[in-house]
């Protein structure tokens, strides 16, 4: 993904890829786009949670994520 802000669509997830809400700290690891009870959801685990699906997102609701930026530290 570019430097600009664009509105993440599905095909920009990648499995593993880091996300946050916008403007939020809590840094997301991307799981993939799986079956779960009601239909396909974008699931996602929260780094330092111990659950293995922290969030479901639906496709439309993607635009409220962005890709981490790596600011170089270790810890991201």
């Amino acid at each position: 993904m570019s430097a600009t802000k664009q509105k993440l669509k599905p095909s920009d997830m990648k499995i593993g890829g880091k996300y946050n809400w916008k403007s939020q700290p809590d840094r997301l690891i991307y799981l993939g786009r799986n079956w779960s009870g009601n239909g396909y959801w974008h699931q996602f685990k929260k780094i330092g949670d111990p659950r293995p699906v922290w969030c479901e997102v639906l496709d439309s609701d993607l635009h409220m994520l962005e890709e981490t930026r790596s600011t170089g530290a270790t810890h991201d």
